[in-house]
């Protein structure tokens, strides 16, 4: 009567589920930005998937512009994992699974992508201008001095932690959650 009892208790993915979560929260978070701070400016502007910036630290607004076009295409992509990872749930639909896992990489390879563009429209033929998608540089003008700090921000590193959640996810549903057939 246990065996009978065993097979009538729904079977979960609680890890595609924690994935999905961190997906759908990843969404709504800032995944890029920038702060200066000195004695005579300090400023912080964050970016998500959804808005862009209308420049980048000293370059023109058009270098903006690859940012703000792009960035919604790898949330297009974050949103279709989403769905996959909760249709993957489905005991049969595990390969829904990899998928999700495959745009979830893909979105975290284009991003930085689509930022190291950006920046590097925005930087082209400037000195003492930001490069590549994060780092850190000082000015110095006589007494003063000003720092910027470029780079990821959360949404994008929790996005990192769905995609290494979702292969453990993937392990998950073919060890314990495959459906044996009589």
């Amino acid at each position: 009567m246990t065996t009978k009892q065993s097979k009538d208790i729904p079977r979960v993915n609680y890890v595609a589920l924690l994935v999905a979560a961190l997906f759908v929260v990843s969404v709504f978070l800032y995944w890029w930005g920038v702060d200066t701070s000195g004695p005579f400016a300090s400023e912080s502007s964050r970016w998500s998937l959804w808005s862009g910036p209308s420049t980048i630290y000293v370059g023109p607004a058009n270098s903006a512009q690859t940012l703000t076009t792009y960035s919604p295409v790898v949330g297009i992509l974050i949103i279709a994992s989403i769905v996959l990872v909760l249709l993957g749930m489905i005991p049969r639909a595990s390969s829904l699974l990899i998928a999700s896992t495959i745009l979830a990489i893909l979105a975290l390879i284009l991003y930085p992508i689509i930022v190291n563009t950006a920046v590097s429209q925005a930087c082209s033929g400037i000195s003492r201008c930001i490069s590549g998608p994060f780092g850190t540089q000082t000015f110095t003008v006589g007494p003063s001095t000003t720092t910027v700090s470029w780079g990821f921000q959360p949404g994008f590193y929790l996005e990192i932690v769905g995609a290494v959640l979702s292969v453990i996810a993937i392990a998950f549903q073919r060890t314990f959650l495959t459906v044996k057939r009589p």
